[in-house]
């Protein structure tokens, strides 16, 4: 799969004061238990305005307020074949909304995160591991070293699925770093994916392109799937290191049929408690 490339077009989100994209009851709460999240979207402005970029068709977005798991609204990103190209890739059909580069999305950094996603029913996914729906994706300055083909995303959560499909198809998660020419890959799986279930992700990262610095932690529905020191960014041939930013997805090799995700409950922050809810 090819990252995709600038956007196709892009929403400007409002700031709503020192917390990214909280509501004016939730700073209060937050910061009189000095808790406070590095960013939340968790829609309960019931619009689009927590979130910064959107990149795909714009028919792809919509806000609900059921499923939902927690506040107000969720939202869900929809495609299909009509999406192909939606992130700037002829093989693909996709959409999404992320975040900008930020201090804890750099080397040295740690972060928590936790968010819900909803696979609605009847959705497929193709074979393979090209069914993206979260991922901290790194910037573009491996672009400007030729012994670099391609850096993927450093890590992220998909639907993997096994050539003969009718083992049925895993939550998966993915990260790759280390040196940009020669970087570790690991997969961890997950259980069977079951459709029209809130799945509720939280996560741990220490960025580091150091094996022994580096960390990563996964609970998935209240249990540990993974826990692991790994490099978690790359380093490029002139000794700097990659940065990365998060964004929600629905990412897949291109094919025939429509599928819907949704989200809710999306939060950023310095420890476990900063991103409870």
């Amino acid at each position: 799969m090819r990252r995709h490339r600038p956007l196709a077009f892009v929403f400007l989100a409002l700031m709503l004061g020192p917390v990214a994209g909280a509501t004016a009851g939730e700073r209060q709460a937050l910061s009189s238990t000095n808790r406070a999240p590095y960013f939340v979207g968790n829609f309960n402005t019931c619009d689009f305005s927590q979130w910064r970029t959107f990149q795909g068709p714009q028919s792809s977005f919509k806000i609900v307020r059921k499923p939902k798991v927690e506040g107000r609204c969720a939202a869900a990103i929809t495609i299909g074949p009509w999406a192909v190209d939606g992130l700037i890739n002829s093989e693909a059909d996709g959409a999404t909304w992320y975040e900008r580069l930020a201090n804890y999305g750099t080397d040295g950094h740690g972060v928590w995160q936790h968010f819900s996603a909803r696979f609605a029913h009847g959705f497929r996914a193709t074979p393979g591991e090209w069914n993206i729906f979260a991922e901290w994706h790194d910037d573009k300055g491996w672009q400007k070293f030729p012994q670099i083909s391609f850096e993927y995303a450093n890590l992220l959560w998909t639907i993997r699925t096994p050539p003969d499909i009718k083992r049925g198809a895993r939550i998966s998660m993915r990260i790759i770093g280390g040196s940009a020419t020669a970087p570790v890959r690991v997969h961890a799986d997950g259980p069977f994916l079951r459709t029209g279930h809130w799945y509720d992700f939280l996560a741990h990262t220490v960025w580091s392109p150091d094996a022994r610095t580096g960390l990563v932690e996964w609970w998935l529905d209240g249990k540990l799937i993974y826990s692991r020191h790994l490099a978690t960014l790359y380093t490029r041939p002139d000794g700097t290191v990659s940065t990365v930013y998060f964004g929600e997805y629905n990412y897949r090799r291109h094919a025939s049929w429509n599928s819907t995700i949704y989200f809710d409950g999306t939060r950023l922050g310095p420890t476990r408690a900063s991103v409870q809810y």
